[in-house]
Order: structure tokens, then sequence, then C-alpha cells
């Protein structure tokens, strides 16, 4: 059996040791045989170290002291159970506890998998889309001549800007959020800030405190049934917490109690205590140091909230799936739209035009100079309409691809036009002036 990184591999070495001892097996034998199944090279030359100082007449508490790899807490509980001669249950009580961490770490991780899934995977395809299909579809709409909805025209704004600096936005965005989620969450000197975050967020709070508390009945209730120190049980458990806020609670309950102070007064002394350990917790841990049984009430504490966990952890999954699909609903829904309104929008000017459009007033022969509106000046110009694709050719308000449709020109006529603004033509329908793109028209020398 192989495992991989540090954590693993005292786990599985404390759980081994502890079994093989609990059989009867002498510390080194039990040492040499737990050496043949790992495959870490660390480890084995951990175990040869250790084997050696034992062999010596080292405690064993102390050889494994100079490994490096254990926390204070389980040499306390290795030196307690060595010299009380319940080695075998104390690293059983530590191997129970990594579990339980095991355990919570899982819960946190399935709670969030989901979600995480389908949150990055609306991600991937939102790019995808922005990135490859928005520039396609701002190239169709463009040519399609036609009264553009609002959505849409942004869509291919959108879709315009990422066709020229989608090489650079996208994998800009992507690094910046990489960087943002390691900053907030990862890095140990500023994840106090991503915990904000968490804790302002209803449903993750109630899962974090919920884990929080179960950890704390537990590994505190642990520790102190197996004979540890009420101080080094405190400050093992700030050690084995992730969150600030409790490490400062934690912190602060060892301080007081160094003092002389009960936990009830440690409690008082802390500002807003209640929104990290609820009011009948406290009541429950003052009540238990009173009667003498604290090991046992804590370790109570940790199974209620262990069970809170897990319903917790399986409604934040329920809650989460129809807000996601809601979120995806939404984008797909807007892609949609914006698509398929042009398309009506085309289909109802083919319905209108008709055959022979009533609204067009072809000029086919060039009118006298008499009949050039008084604010032309000059020789007549004219423009004779191409071949479309769509049997007609949009006279719109402004020269602009997004201006009101005010006519129709036929193609193969030949209208006067006034005045040329960039690529846009003014023509002139029976004094009716209008606009019209060049690439849809020729001049008539």
């Amino acid at each position: 059996m192989k495992y991989f990184g540090p954590g693993k591999e005292t786990d599985y070495f404390i759980e081994q040791l502890s079994m093989l001892l609990s059989a009867g097996m002498p510390v080194v034998t039990a040492l040499l045989a737990i050496k043949k199944e790992v495959k870490s090279k660390r480890l084995k030359q951990i175990i040869d170290s250790v084997s050696a100082k034992i062999e010596a007449g080292s405690p064993i508490a102390s050889a494994l002291d100079t490994a490096g790899i254990f926390p204070k807490s389980t040499i306390s509980l290795i030196k307690i159970g060595e010299q009380s001669g319940r080695l075998a249950e104390n690293l059983q009580v530590v191997a129970n506890q990594q579990q339980k961490e095991r355990e919570f770490r899982s819960k946190v991780s399935s709670a969030m998998m989901y979600p995480l899934f389908v949150f990055s995977l609306t991600i991937m395809v939102g790019v995808g889309i922005a990135w490859f299909i928005l520039p396609r579809l701002a190239t169709v709409f463009e040519q399609l001549r036609i009264d553009l909805p609002l959505i849409t025209r942004y869509l291919i704004y959108l879709g315009t800007f990422l066709g020229h600096y989608g090489t650079i936005v996208i994998p800009s965005l992507l690094a910046v959020s990489l960087f943002s989620l390691f900053f907030l969450f990862v890095y140990s000197k500023t994840n106090f800030l991503g915990q904000i975050i968490l804790f302002a967020i209803p449903p993750i709070s109630r899962l974090l405190t919920e884990l929080e508390l179960s950890r704390f009945g537990s590994l505190l209730g642990n520790l102190l049934q197996a004979g540890l120190p009420i101080l080094d049980s405190l400050e093992s458990l700030a050690q084995s917490t992730t969150l600030y806020r409790y490490q400062k609670l934690y912190a602060h309950l060892h301080d007081r109690i160094a003092e002389g102070n009960s936990f009830a007064k440690s409690f008082d002394l802390y500002k807003h205590t209640q929104n990290l350990i609820p009011i009948p917790i406290q009541q429950l841990i003052i009540t238990s140091e009173q009667s003498g049984n604290t090991p046992q009430t804590l370790q109570k504490i940790g199974q209620m909230y262990e069970a809170k966990t897990e319903t917790t952890a399986k409604n934040i999954t329920i809650m989460l799936e129809p807000i996601l699909l809601v979120i995806v609903w939404l984008g797909v829904v807007a892609v949609a739209l914006a698509v398929i309104l042009p398309l009506y929008s085309l289909i109802g000017n083919f319905n209108s035009s008709g055959p022979a459009p009533a609204v067009i007033v072809p000029n086919p022969t060039p009118r006298s100079e008499a009949e050039i509106p008084s604010e032309v000046e000059g020789p007549i110009q004219q423009v004779r309409v191409l071949d479309t694709e769509v049997g007609f050719l949009n006279v719109r308000e402004q020269p602009s691809l997004t201006a009101k449709v005010i006519n129709k020109a036929v193609p193969g006529e030949t209208y006067q036009y006034l005045e040329q603004q960039g690529d846009w033509y003014q023509i002139n329908l029976s004094g009716i002036t209008g606009w019209v793109f060049s690439d849809y028209v020729e001049e008539v020398k």
C-alpha cells in the first residue's frame, strides 16, 4: 500500500503502530514491520532513526519528537501513555483524531465539490461562447442590415471587443481569478480575508461553525480523556484549526485558564463569545467543569455537532443546485434572445416587403436640375443599388447600422445621392432622404 504526502504517511504510521502495540508486539519490532510496508524513503529513514534511539535506551516520546513530523499534542499523549502504561490506547486516541480530521475535510470537500464543479463548468462554457462564438455572431448581424434589439447590440459590442482583444482579456481574467482565490483562501497570511467572506454567507457560516464545534468537542474531549493537561490540550486545539476566529478564542481560553480562571470566567472575558460557541454549549461546558466530567461532555458535544454537520452539508448542496441552474438558465436565455430576436425581425421584413413594396419609389431616370431640392448644388450624382441577399436594401434615418429603417431601395435601380459620409450615402427617394451602406451601392458615372 502506497501513501502520498507527509500527512497521510504519519497517519498511516500512527494507526499501524497503535494496532501492533495493542497486539503485544515490541516497539522496535513494530517499527521494523511498518518500515516494510511503507514506500516513502523519508519515512523509512525516520523509522530507522527512531528504532536506533529506542534501542539505545531513549524513551519512545523523545525518539519520535526528534523525527519532527508529529505535533506537540501527539508527543505529549505518547509521553503520558508511556509513563502510565497506556501507550497503545493513547496512540489509538491520536489515530481516531486523525481520522476525525480527515472526515472534517471530506465533509467540506463533499459539500463544495458539486457547486464548484457546476460553477466552473458554467464559467468555461461562458468564456468559450464569448471568445469563439460572439465575434462570429457580431459579423453575421452586421451583414443583416436590420434594426437590432438592445441585448443584441450589447452582444455585438462584447463579441467585437473579444474578437480583437480576447487573447489578452480572457487569460488576464483567468490569471486574476486564480491569484485572487490563492490570495483569499490559500495563502496563510491573507486567508483570513477569505474567511471573512465565507462567514458573511449564512449557509457557509453555519457549516463552518458546526464543523469547528465538532472539532472542538471531539479533539478537546479526547485529549483530556487521554490525560493531557488542559493547557496543552487548548494549545493543540488552537494549532489544529485553520479558522482565525477560533484560533483567537482558543488562545484566549488558554491564557485565561493559565491565570487560574474557570471556563465560565474565560467565556465572559471574551467579546461576542456567543457568536462562536452558542450559549447552551457554554453552559454545558461550565456545568461539566463544576461536576468533573468535562471530557465526556465535550465528546458528546462533538458527536452532536458531527451529526448536525452532515445535515447542513447536504442542505447546502440541495440549496445551491437550483441557484446554479437559474444562473445557467439566465445566461442561456440571454444568448438565445440576442440571436432569435433579430431573426424574427428579419422574417418580419420579408413578409412586409412583398413582391413590389409600395413604399419603394424608384428613380430610373435623372431628373432635371429644376427638380433638385434647393439645398443641393452642382451636377446630379447618382448611385445604383447592387444585388442583396434579402432582395432589398434598407434605407436608414442616420448613417449607422443601428439607426431606424425608414424605407427600402430596390436592387438595380438608380437614385440620386446628396451627400457621402464615410461608408454611407444619403439618397433622395421622392423627396425623402435616407442613408444606405456603401457596400451595396455603386456610383453612376
